[in-house]
């Protein structure tokens, strides 16, 4: 399979990433709209606020990251068909940099959150705050599955960028 091909494989399973942002969002946008009609509690109101806010969160972030990853495309198309070397040595470089930086920063970004979340909710706060807080947790836990799912996309690219390089 030519390079080309890997780079639209790995912009086609990134696209995937960013539709599932979409359906993580209308999930807990539905969970927020099923808990208003239910017996409100002030653990569920901060339950339904932050499925809204997190879900518009989602929502945006999902198709904000389709759409750059359109651009993405339609750029890196037209710089590997000017150059080819080009268009491989840059996404060696790209690559090389998220494989090494993106899963260590949203790793330890993400579980110092929810740590921090967890102590929150175990102090005695108001019962509306842990509702927001706890909606906020299932929000990270779920981005850190689907970055996890986004990862393998990124490795699986720069192995074929590496060994097609070979």
């Amino acid at each position: 399979m030519g390079v080309l091909k890997h780079f639209e494989s790995y912009i086609a399973a990134q696209k995937a990433t960013g539709m599932q942002f979409v359906i993580f969002g209308v999930l807990l946008l539905i969970a927020g709209i099923l808990l208003h009609f239910s017996q409100l509690t002030p653990i569920t109101q901060g339950l339904r606020n932050g499925f809204f806010v997190t879900s518009m969160l989602l929502l945006a972030s999902g198709v904000g990251f389709i759409a750059n990853q359109n651009t993405l495309l339609q750029t890196k198309t037209e710089t590997y068909q000017t150059n080819q070397q080009e268009f491989r040595q840059q996404e060696i470089e790209r690559m090389q940099g998220v494989n090494k930086r993106v899963p260590a920063i949203v790793k330890g970004l993400a579980v110092a959150l929810i740590l921090a979340l967890l102590a929150l909710i175990l102090i005695g706060i108001q019962p509306l705050w842990k509702g927001v807080l706890f909606s906020v947790l299932i929000y990270l836990l779920g981005l850190l599955i689907l970055e996890s799912i986004s990862y393998l996309s990124v490795k699986t690219y720069l192995e074929s960028l590496l060994n097609d390089a070979t």
